[in-house]
């Protein structure tokens, strides 16, 4: 999904529901900028998929739909180093968990993560599984938004 069709769904998704986006229900930290971004990714040596850069930058970590999306700073109340620890960092990790349990990640390879999103079912012991996810924003739309693409 690129960047533009991503956008257009959240201003359809505004227009019709705006409770999915934002409400007191939600709780979201504010959108971190490129300079905290580039400094984390250099803490974690690793860069992250521009999909998730671009909702970083805009949205900032926390719920959205019915995921929440996790921050690589680990001062965040949404940190994806807090209590993950049956992920091997060194191959994947985790962006954002389902309410249900699951965990989905990027693998991490040549200092890059992967645009492809992986998942950890509960119970599985953090062993990623592939998912038909293309990248970021079609796993937003889909397991997010419920949107049937």
């Amino acid at each position: 999904m690129t960047q533009e069709e991503f956008d257009d769904l959240i201003k359809e998704i505004r227009e019709e529901d705006p409770e999915q986006l934002s409400s007191d229900y939600l709780v979201r930290e504010d959108p971190l900028k490129e300079e905290m971004l580039a400094k984390l990714e250099k803490k974690a040596g690793f860069r992250f998929p521009e999909e998730y850069r671009y909702f970083l930058k805009k949205f900032g970590a926390g719920e959205i739909g019915t995921v929440t999306v996790l921050s690589p700073d680990p001062e965040s109340q949404f940190s994806m180093w807090d209590g993950r620890e049956e992920f091997n960092r060194e191959t994947g990790v985790p962006f954002a968990e389902d309410g249900n349990g699951n965990y989905y990640a990027f693998l991490v390879e040549n200092n890059a993560c992967s645009k492809d999103v992986w998942v950890a079912e509960a119970g599985a012991g953090g062993d990623l599984t592939y998912t038909d996810h293309e990248d970021f924003f079609e796993f937003i739309a889909v397991v997010g938004f419920g949107v049937d693409l």
